[in-house]
């Protein structure tokens, strides 16, 4: 077994303490020197890509809020249009209802006038045919009862009076 010396300590330098110190330092040189300025380096591209980033995704937020806005205010103005175009369309609604019952008064009107006039020329018509009639009657009758043919005037004068009577009569 080796002895340990007293004096042999953790810290007694030797020569592979010193090799380890010196491949130490190197090894933290060469870092130093390659390595951590790459890492940094990629590191920083990688912060600004990661900055660049943010302030792209800020960007398109505020873009979309802007479009948000444009498309709010083109949809209120889409709405008010709407409604524009539906109380005017109601108002000609209206006023079509107003013209087509106009019309459909002013054609009710028209028709029963028509018909009063046709029912009047019907009725003098047959008045017309009644007293043509009545006024053979009478004369047959009157022949009959007087034994004898009557002539024209006196023919005039019994169909004229025969008919003031019946016109005369209550209707």
């Amino acid at each position: 077994m080796l002895a340990a010396s007293p004096s042999a300590g953790l810290l007694t330098p030797n020569a592979t303490l010193i090799a380890e110190i010196i491949v130490f330092l190197l090894m933290v040189g060469a870092l130093w020197r390659w390595v951590f300025p790459a890492v940094i380096r990629v590191a920083e591209e990688r912060q600004k890509t990661i900055d660049l980033g943010l302030q792209h995704a800020q960007e398109a937020e505020r873009r979309l809020g802007t479009v948000k806005d444009e498309v709010d205010k083109i949809l209120d103005e889409a709405r008010s249009q709407a409604q524009l175009i539906l109380s005017r369309a109601q108002r000609e609604a209206v006023t079509q209802s107003e013209e087509l019952r106009a019309t459909a008064r002013e054609d009710a009107a028209a028709f029963t006038a028509r018909v009063r006039d046709e029912i009047a020329a019907e009725r003098d018509r047959a008045l017309r045919e009644l007293r043509a009639h009545v006024g053979a009657l009478v004369v047959a009758a009157a022949g009959r009862v007087l034994g004898e043919a009557v002539d024209a005037d006196a023919h005039k004068r019994l169909i004229d009076s025969s008919v003031a009577q019946i016109e005369a009569l209550p209707r």
